[in-house]
């Protein structure tokens, strides 16, 4: 089952590290974005965190898990509700699958513009255009709402329009 860690922002990757090396995980992933940035008058491909001091751990012993998550730096807890250790379910667990799948990198998506509807035409967001809340096309970005934990967490990550009709 997948848990969400909550780290210190800067430690993610450090952190995913040292729990690779325990045996009570099957895997483990820093969600990672690419984004188109321009540098120097160039587009380049960047990648950067998803979810900024969270990584994700699938497990079925989170208790063992966290006593040696104690014992690693930068470790903050498990995101929890009611101070139980509840997994991802449902869609939110689909999309972390989807994630790991990937290596946990959350690649550059197209898509076009009809009117005033987006659809993704190739990319990890086909499928996901509702989760999409504004386009930012000079930027070349996406601002999509998820929803975990009975929270609202907000992320960007890449699209470039290529076609408006």
């Amino acid at each position: 089952m997948w848990y969400v860690i909550w780290t210190s922002t800067g430690f993610e990757k450090k952190t995913e590290n040292a729990v690779k090396e325990f045996s009570c995980q099957k895997r483990c992933f820093v969600p990672r974005r690419v984004l188109l940035m321009k540098r120097n008058g160039n587009w380049e491909k960047v990648e950067k965190p998803l979810f900024p001091g969270y990584f994700f751990v699938d497990t079925d012993d989170i208790e063992k898990l966290v006593i040696e998550l104690c014992k690693v730096e930068g470790f903050n807890k498990v995101l929890t509700v009611d101070k139980e250790f509840i997994p991802l379910c449902g869609k939110d667990a689909e999309l972390v699958e989807r994630l790991s799948a990937k290596a946990g990198l959350f690649d550059m998506s197209e898509g076009i513009i009809e009117g005033d509807k987006i659809i993704v035409t190739k990319g990890p967001l086909m499928g996901q255009e509702g989760r999409i809340k504004k386009v930012d096309r000079h930027k070349r970005m996406a601002y999509l709402e998820f929803t975990m934990f009975n929270q609202v967490i907000h992320g960007t990550v890449g699209l470039e329009i290529v076609e408006k009709r």
